[in-house]
Formats: structure tokens, sequence, C-alpha cells
């Protein structure tokens, strides 16, 4: 990890912190119908995994501080895209909320924050939370692909 230190990480807050936004909406006032609640795995290593990988890629885009991270807003495409992912995301859980509750929806919803932390990790030149990232999105989608099978 050549080029990284520990620090705060002002980029990392933001990405993390619009990624977790639509989830604290949605624990303080969920939705009707909300069929998520059941988007569990019965497997402790994907149950559990999920969460751990998930709480790390958090811990990482706070902590871990590339060599650009003095600014606030890393310069490039794949800071612009990891907020653009943000976006989408956002745009899925309205969807969610307004009764769209297909795959379409939920695995979109799956995919676009391991892609966005994917992006951020590339974004501040920290490459354990891209490769973490895609660890996560496995198990993300494997833990759905249970509980609504495509």
């Amino acid at each position: 990890m050549n080029g990284v230190r520990l620090g705060f990480s002002r980029f990392g807050f933001l990405v993390a912190a619009l990624q977790l936004l639509p989830n604290m909406i949605w624990v303080l006032f969920p939705p009707d119908p909300n069929i998520l609640t059941t988007n569990a795995s019965p497997k402790p290593f994907l149950e559990y995994g999920e969460h751990i990988l998930g709480v790390a890629i958090i811990i990482m885009l706070l902590f871990l501080v590339g060599k650009n991270d003095d600014e606030l807003m890393p310069r490039g495409r794949s800071a612009a895209f990891a907020f653009g992912a943000i976006l989408l995301y956002w745009f899925f859980w309205v969807l969610y909320y307004a009764g769209m509750q297909g795959n379409v929806v939920l695995y979109s919803m799956v995919v676009l924050p391991p892609i966005a932390f994917f992006l951020a990790g590339l974004a501040k030149k920290v490459s354990i939370i891209s490769i973490t990232a895609l660890l996560f999105v496995v198990f993300h989608v494997l833990v759905t692909l249970e509980n609504f099978p495509l």
C-alpha cells in the first residue's frame, strides 16, 4: 500500500455518508411494502462476510488517506463516477419507495454501492478499498440471489 497512510478522508466521509443516507431513511421511515427486510442469508459465512466487508469499506473510506486526499474532491473521472453511482442508487431508492420493487430495482440497489466504493478507492488511489469493494459485491449479490432469485 504505497503512498497510503492513516488519517481522516473528507472525500471518503462524503462518499460513505451519501451512500448511507437512504439506508438511514429506510430504517427510520420504512416503505410499505418493504421486501428488503428479508434480505439476509441463512449461511453465516455469507451473512457475516457481507456485513464485515461492508463495515470494513466504510472504515477504510474514512481513515485510509491516499496521495491526493488533501483536497475534498479528488480530480478525475473515478470520483465523478463514484458520485454518479450514488445518485443512481438514490434514484433506485425512490423507485423502491414508490412500490417498484422488482429485481431490476433490487439488484441495482445491491451493485451500485460497491461500484461507488470501487471507484472511490480508485479516486483516492487506495487499491485495498477497490479490492474490498469487489469482494463485497460478490457477497452482496450472493445474499440477494438467495432471497430474490433471478
